[in-house]
């Protein structure tokens, strides 16, 4: 069945790379974007799918530097935030310095890749928010509001987070439209869109209650991690993020299977043979104690002997190094658990305790605490079972 949707783009700085990937996701599976609409980077993103070039839209957030985006004359750390604390005081004295840092670097990197006449010769719809600081008010356009020749300029305007500059447009000025709706799905609402998609870079952070909710469906698409700073330019994080979105958008749409990894659909069927829900569940869990990446998309069977070939690693290591007195002390002291630097050895500790009981429970209240260990040791001891380690 064909599907129809409205996009929103949320705000977030460099976290936008998660929504090319996302983006991304959405190209392959053939989901059909009828308009777009986002808020700061989203706007900068939502503009730039208009280009049908998802190559080149990559490549822009993998090679991306601070001194693309703006100009400051004081030294930064490019590995860190620009709002953590390393760069703070960098930035304040810039700030002094100019009145708010000067973005056209970024709007010599928008006009180099965003052809506006392709977004007007479109059937699609694409809109914006942005903030009025002369009327203390939001401005909610779409692209039949806006001059062509000046939708640059309010795009610039959606993005301009108030460490920058204010934006001038038509005789007044406009910084970030994240001040007023991070995600502007109400937009798409008015416009007469029931079914739309968000891409959303908030953290669980509150969006804005929706001006109508009968007949309208959300789609939601959010990180399953933490993406990190909105102006961290590390290439190895904008990477990672990108990588996320689009794993995370298939995994949405059904197109991926797991709980924290991802696996194709007929190698996570086949191992639902052999193992419950819960149980692959405990072996995901076990994988990231372990160390295994999960930013891939993996077959189910490479990925069961991964996991026991690293368990038995951790096992080994575990048996040199055990104490089990103080293991025995974690059980009635579950704030140890701060004190131990490798998981592993934890992990292997409670596949030992339901070996030797296998009726083995953490007493409550503190069970909780522990209730994904134990799941974990108990779906080593299957995965050992079927595989005969």
């Amino acid at each position: 069945m064909e599907q129809n949707y409205g996009l929103v783009l949320a705000g977030g700085g460099t976290r936008g790379a998660f929504e090319v990937g996302a983006c991304k996701a959405l190209s392959e599976l053939n989901i059909r974007i009828k308009g777009i609409v986002g808020t700061s980077i989203g706007a900068i993103n939502g503009a730039l799918l208009f280009q049908d070039d998802y190559p080149k839209m990559e490549q822009i957030y993998r090679s991306i530097e601070p001194s693309d985006i703006f100009t400051i004359h004081h030294p930064i750390d490019t590995t860190k935030d620009l709002l953590s604390i390393h760069n703070i005081r960098a930035l304040v004295k810039e700030f002094v310095r100019s009145q708010g840092l000067n973005n056209q670097p970024l709007r010599k990197m928008m006009e180099a890749n965003i052809d506006t006449e392709k977004i007007y010769q479109s059937d699609k719809d694409f809109g914006l928010v942005a903030f009025s600081i002369n009327d203390l008010a939001p401005v909610e356009l779409f692209k039949e509001d806006i001059p062509q020749d000046e939708l640059i300029d309010f795009i610039l305007a959606s993005a301009c987070y108030p460490i920058f500059k204010p934006q001038h447009v038509q005789d007044k000025q406009f910084i970030d439209g994240g001040i007023y709706d991070v995600a502007p799905i109400n937009m798409l609402i008015r416009k007469g869109y029931r079914k739309i998609l968000v891409v959303d870079l908030t953290d669980g952070g509150a969006l804005r209650k929706l001006e109508k909710k009968d007949g309208i469906y959300v789609k939601m698409i959010r990180p399953s991690e933490d993406l990190g700073g909105g102006f961290e330019f590390n290439q190895q994080r904008i990477q990672k993020n990108i990588n996320l979105g689009y794993l995370d958008t298939l995994k949405e749409f059904h197109h991926l299977q797991g709980h924290n990894y991802y696996f194709t659909n007929d190698s996570f069927n086949q191992v639902l043979q052999y193992l419950s829900l819960n149980m692959i569940y405990g072996l995901e869990f076990a994988a990231e104690l372990l160390g295994i990446e999960r930013l891939q998309i993996f077959d189910a069977e490479v990925f069961l002997y991964e996991v026991a070939h690293e368990y038995q690693k951790a096992k080994n290591e575990y048996d040199f190094v055990n104490d089990k007195g103080f293991f025995g002390e974690l059980l009635r002291n579950p704030k140890l658990i701060t004190k131990i630097d490798d998981l592993k050895s934890l992990l292997v500790w409670f596949e030992e305790r339901i070996l030797s009981q296998p009726n083995f429970k953490v007493p409550s209240p503190i069970g909780k605490i522990f209730e994904d260990f134990v799941t974990a040791g108990r779906a080593i001891i299957e995965l050992n079972n079927i595989l005969k380690v």
